[in-house]
């Protein structure tokens, strides 16, 4: 396999006025700040000028919280328990979590909440995770606090762990590839710095107190695609083998479960019963910029050691 270099991601700077409490820079606290997304959000709120630290602590602890959120205007909330994959960490880590975070916020007087929750968060979803997010949704627009909900699609980059799972299957799974359902399901990826920018976009984005938006990138593929596209950056080959998305489940519990940190988990597999779909220009008509398309930033996909990336957190 050839060796592929990692694009240089290229950040342009916000805007040099920010919003000030008090005649004092805004305060911002990150809560998931060393997570996936959460360390684009760090870079380009440095790199933007803004004065944010990450949130140190479990979400659900009251004086930690407390403590934390001294003298902050802004809380940008990342933190999930996704990652894991367990059902029952939605409701203790996410939902019990926003519920104290919201808490702790009015009585800090925190003048702007940022939600990052997802496509197809609805109550009455089959899928626990998308049930979870319409949960915290509902929580912060009852909140009383200046909030902004942005719906994403699901993200990928450097660290992800959707497209590089996919490039470990295809690589552990030779001569075979896995197409769930056939891989006719259509997506609408964002790369994450694009995920990461229109986040921080919000903070100069009165206008936006009290939406909720939706963004994707501005390309939609089916599944069969993207694995397509993954495997010509590895310089692979592999033979599709469709797979009922009826047997995907038993599949991921039975070669998955038991690890703590699993590479495929219900979460993963639940994506591909829900399309995820918005308008193309999304974020060009929101926040007057194109996002990144698909193939021209897979590239992280060639650094050394995508190989054995399955078994890591």
């Amino acid at each position: 396999m050839p060796f592929i270099t990692t694009p240089i991601i290229t950040r342009h700077p916000l805007p040099a006025t920010r919003p000030t409490r008090y005649n004092t820079p805004m305060q911002i606290l990150v809560t998931g700040a060393t997570g996936f997304v959460g360390r684009s959000v760090m870079d380009w709120l440095k790199q933007s000028g803004y004065d944010a630290r990450p949130y140190h602590g479990r979400i659900t602890d009251a004086l930690a919280l407390r403590t934390e959120l001294e003298g902050i205007d802004t809380v940008i909330h990342l933190a999930s328990s996704e990652g894991l994959g367990r059902t029952r960490l939605l409701q203790h880590v996410d939902i019990d979590g926003a519920e104290r975070l919201l808490d702790r916020c009015r009585r800090a007087e925190v003048q702007r909440f940022i939600f990052l929750s997802r496509l197809g968060a609805v109550a009455n979803s089959l899928h626990p995770l998308l049930r979870a997010k319409d949960t915290i949704e509902r929580m912060v627009q009852k909140s009383g606090l200046n909030y902004t909900i942005v719906r994403s699609a699901t993200a990928y980059g450097p660290g992800d762990r959707h497209l590089e799972m996919i490039a470990s299957l295809a690589l552990w799974s030779w001569p075979l590839v896995w197409l769930p359902g056939g891989g006719r399901l259509w997506l609408q990826p964002i790369w994450v710095e694009d995920l990461a920018r229109c986040l921080v976009l919000t903070l100069e984005r009165p206008d936006m107190i009290g939406k909720t938006i939706a963004i994707a990138g501005e390309e939609r593929l089916p599944y069969q695609e993207i694995v397509n596209q993954i495997m010509d950056v590895l310089d692979i080959r592999r033979v599709p083998l469709p797979v009922p998305l009826i047997l995907m489940r038993p599949i991921t519990r039975v070669l998955f479960s038991w690890w703590y940190w699993p590479p495929v988990s219900n979460f993963f597999v639940d994506r591909f019963f829900v399309p995820e779909a918005v308008e193309f220009d999304s974020i060009l008509r929101q926040f007057c910029y194109r996002p990144a398309r698909l193939q021209d930033t897979l590239n992280y996909l060639g650094r050394p050691g995508l190989r054995w990336r399955i078994f890591r957190r």
